[in-house]
């Protein structure tokens, strides 16, 4: 069995990583469990129905014999560059990078699944949008896409719990008519939308979809959790709108299409749910909403299936 290291178990993202190792003991037989956090001390946690110690992560040593590294981490610090180091040294040892850290970790490949054809030992895994465009994009690549416009919309959670607890206390001020006076990256996202700069998430799209002309925006919301991506495609000929519902209903990784979808409903599950798809007069144009757990879809989930693919 592969020896797996994990960096930040305790994170949201990392979380989700051990609850879905839990169910695949191919890649579960040999865990261990670093943090990065500044201080030096052990973090205690049950991980895998067990408690268990978390010690700090204090040389790119401790990684030695890793047969791959699946980073968690939500917030950089000195210690991750430990882990840089070890990837320095070992470029041949799969290192899979869940979330957005910043620096030389955004520099990563994008990876949006699983395949034979990965562009590198390390990868990052891209924007849940770009992952849920991706699976769209695959289901009806028969029908011969030829353009993309993404409109990603995204919660809180992808700041860590800290994020999610700070949206909680702006609600509550908000509703009380004070001041809001700690902010979401510089911004308050209680009960509104902020257009985010959308520089990472076009470039990543030109790369992970060299064959489609793809523009990208993003928001960010006052969501606690779930990803939203407003999809249109256009396509080279007219299609019919049963060739795009056959397509979505033939692929196990969409859940049934519906004219109303929650994004609440989302939580847990490893589908992407599609709105009712939509086809502009003349049969070329596709809309569709995707909406998406991000923690599992452009998270834990294709974080696995990224990995099996390079071990």
């Amino acid at each position: 069995m592969p020896k797996i290291r994990i960096i930040d178990p305790l994170t949201l993202l990392g979380r989700e990583v051990l609850e879905l190792l839990a169910d695949d003991p191919s890649l579960a037989g040999d865990l261990a469990y670093h943090h990065t956090a500044d201080d030096s001390e052990h973090q205690i946690a049950e991980l895998g129905g067990a408690a268990a110690l978390v010690p700090p992560l204090e040389d790119a040593d401790d990684l030695e014999g890793a047969d791959a590294v699946l980073v968690a981490s939500d917030t950089p610090t000195s210690r991750l560059r430990h882990v840089s180091r070890f990837a320095e040294s070992h470029p041949e040892v799969p290192i899979v990078v869940m979330g957005r850290l910043p620096g030389d970790w955004g520099e990563l490949p994008p990876a949006a699944g699983g395949g034979s054809d990965q562009p590198a030992a390390h990868l990052r895994i891209a924007h849940p949008a770009l992952v849920a465009l991706a699976k769209v994009v695959g289901a009806l690549e028969r029908l011969a896409p030829t353009q993309a416009m993404v409109a990603a919309l995204e919660p809180v959670s992808v700041g860590g719990t800290e994020d999610v607890e700070r949206l909680a206390r702006q609600a509550a001020q908000r509703l009380q008519g004070a001041e809001v006076v700690e902010l979401i990256g510089d911004h308050v996202l209680a009960f509104t939308l902020v257009t985010a700069d959308d520089e990472d998430l076009n470039r990543d799209a030109a790369l992970l979809f060299p064959g489609l002309e793809v523009a990208a925006t993003l928001t960010s919301t006052g969501c606690f959790h779930g990803h939203v991506a407003q999809l249109a495609i256009s396509f080279e000929d007219a299609v019919e709108e049963h060739e795009v519902l056959e397509a979505f209903r033939d692929d196990e990784r969409f859940a049934e299409p519906d004219q109303a979808i929650r994004l609440e409903a989302c939580t847990g599950s490893g589908l992407v749910a599609l709105s009712m798809p939509r086809l502009s007069n003349d049969g070329r144009l596709l809309a569709v909403t995707a909406m998406v757990d991000g923690l599992r879809v452009g998270g834990a989930a294709t974080a696995l299936e990224v990995l099996r693919s390079l071990l």
